[in-house]
């Protein structure tokens, strides 16, 4: 394919950064307005707990006697933290009274719940990030509160990329991208969650971007500005998740391919500041540098022994990470998932990384990202670089996403979830498809654009306020996915307001509700007053109904008797495939 599009010579730098602008605030726009709408999921209220926990912890650094003074350890079952045995008790008035006290490895285990054994082996960052709605909104709910920080981070990541393709490559290379981004149902479902996975995505997708900002300037030394950038987002890629300590290996393995001394520079200074930034925005390792480090490391990597998850896929059911997915799971779920248009500019954008990366790498040492040629560098910023070191690079994240979560005894719940920062990759790889398809096809390629997001901005209309359920028309939609055998639903992103309304108008006087699983989002359900019938097992009333979501995988004999049973009593469905389902409850 050619490494050139189709213009002759790069738009201007600030029309460009008005259109990133324009992206981001669009973005968020969107994203705002659609929150209401989405019902808080699995892991959220585990989210809300942890911010709880150390929002009190900076509250009590601005003033440790006024806040010793008002503080109430809480009762045991009365947060929305798990608690299991062996967690460190609560700290009492005495000993949060100073500053000194607060910074205690007892105060510091407790106050932050994180980067440890599980339930707690998540690092802090997703929750530090999430309180940037108690200073943006500060008169929010608490849950969308704890969702405006991973919004906007999603808004921001799309404006980049609009600006970093378009300035490169064309308008419409970055029109594409950003649209790959929004508008992925997958990707703008879990952007809205006060999760870690969105996050992680765009710290993911930032990262890239930054790294080919610092090696793509002339000479042999890097930007340092976006040195400092890339270690920043890599740092705190490692402190959200596990994931997010692999990231820096697509790019040695670029920087192996390419013999690029600017790159090997950005990495080992970028790796400097990482860890720098890892360990400052991670107070539970300040008392254990080595053995806090240790314990997260192990927590996280014997997961298979602690939080088993049965999963259906295509048909069959795996005991994940105990068995492992079939090798191909990743191919085959970005091709149930991703909307029809995406995936086709994101296979271009992709074909033309792989050919690169791995049958046509130039061994030129002086080879990166920069326009080659003579002249003076206003006269190189005319000419627009080449395609094919940068796809490259992303083709090699892409790739290695893909293989990192089809290892063996990979954890494999949850459908893409875990591999979501693939889907992001992927939407930069579209945008270099869509620069191809410009100049290949012209006219045609732009009017191909437009379909493409024209189908996006359909999938999200159609499976809204359930985008995780999408599938591509490739497999039919969400009935055709069904009949594959594959789960319609995972995340309890199902239980919508009408269902919630439904269990507090039948659920009579002295009955219960039980849900088959038990996050404690359901606990920020009845603490904020959205449910008002007792819950099971936090009421100790006999349970009218069972609630259970249509993840069969996950089905235990009381679930598959109700499901089974017929009786069913109130259904949410979207294409007329159930996803959480009311059974009056078992005898």
């Amino acid at each position: 394919m050619p490494d050139r599009p189709p213009d002759a010579s790069l738009p201007r730098r600030w029309p460009i950064r008005l259109g990133s602008l324009a992206v981001i605030l669009a973005t968020l726009g969107l994203m705002v307005l659609t929150e209401p709408r989405l019902a808080i999921v699995w892991d959220e209220g585990y989210t809300l707990g942890r911010e709880a926990r150390i929002r009190d912890w900076f509250r009590a650094l601005a003033d440790p006697p006024a806040f010793a003074k008002t503080w109430v350890p809480p009762l045991p079952g009365s947060e929305l933290v798990q608690s299991v045995p062996g967690d460190a008790p609560a700290p009492s008035r005495a000993e949060v009274d100073t500053r000194a006290k607060l910074f205690s490895a007892k105060c510091l285990a407790w106050f932050w719940p994180f980067a440890r054994e599980e339930p707690h082996g998540h690092p802090p960052f997703y929750a530090i990030e999430g309180l940037i709605g108690d200073w943006l909104a500060p008169s929010w709910a608490v849950l969308p509160r704890a969702r405006l920080g991973p919004i906007l981070a999603f808004a921001l990541t799309g404006g980049a990329i609009f600006g970093f393709l378009a300035r490169r490559w064309g308008v419409w290379s970055g029109i594409l991208a950003a649209s790959s981004w929004a508008l992925q149902p997958n990707l703008f479902g879990h952007g809205h969650y006060a999760t870690v996975d969105a996050l992680l995505t765009s710290l993911w997708v930032g990262a890239i971007l930054a790294f080919a900002r610092s090696v793509e300037r002339p000479g042999r030394s890097p930007h340092w500005g976006w040195v400092f950038g890339f270690g920043v987002l890599c740092g705190w890629a490692a402190d959200s998740k596990l994931t997010g300590w692999f990231l820096p290996l697509p790019f040695f393995a670029w920087a192996a391919l390419y013999r690029d001394r600017r790159a090997w520079l950005t990495l080992v200074v970028g790796g400097v500041v990482a860890v720098v930034v890892l360990f400052g925005f991670n107070p539970c390792w300040w008392s254990e540098p080595v053995s806090g480090v240790a314990r997260f490391l192990k927590s996280n990597l014997t997961r298979g022994q602690t939080i088993p998850i049965p999963v259906e896929f295509l048909g069959r059911v795996y005991d994940t990470p105990r068995e492992s997915l079939p090798w191909y799971n990743t191919l085959v779920w970005t091709v149930l998932v991703t909307p029809v248009g995406f995936l086709i500019f994101g296979i271009i954008g992709a074909g033309s990384g792989i050919w690169r990366a791995v049958l046509a790498v130039p061994r030129s040492p002086t080879l990166a990202l920069p326009h080659k040629g003579g002249g003076d560098q206003k006269d190189r910023e005319k000419e627009p670089p080449p395609i094919g070191p940068f796809a490259a690079l992303t083709a090699l994240h892409w790739g290695f996403l893909l293989a990192l979560r089809a290892i063996p005894h990979t954890p494999g719940h949850d459908g893409v979830r875990l591999f979501l920062p693939a889907f992001g990759v992927l939407a930069v790889l579209g945008g270099l498809g869509a620069a191809l398809a410009v100049k290949r096809w012209g006219r045609w390629g732009k009017g191909l654009i437009l379909a493409a997001i024209l189908e996006g901005v359909a999938s999200i209309t159609v499976m809204m306020p359930v985008p995780l359920a999408y599938f591509s028309p490739i497999v039919g939609g969400l009935p055709g996915a069904a009949k594959l055998g594959m789960e319609p639903t995972y995340f309890w992103d199902g239980l919508t307001g009408e269902a919630i309304d439904w269990l507090n108008a039948n659920t009579p006087p002295g009955r219960s509700v039980q849900f088959a699983t038990f996050p404690t989002s359901w606990l920020y359900l009845k603490q904020s007053g959205r449910l008002r019938a007792p819950l099971y097992p936090i009421d100790r009333l006999k349970p009218k109904w069972l609630v259970l979501q249509n993840r069969p995988g996950a089905f235990g004999p009381i679930e598959r008797a109700a499901f089974e049973s017929g009786q069913l009593a109130f259904v949410v469905s979207k294409l007329r495939v159930p996803l959480v389902l009311i059974y009056p409850y078992p005898d």
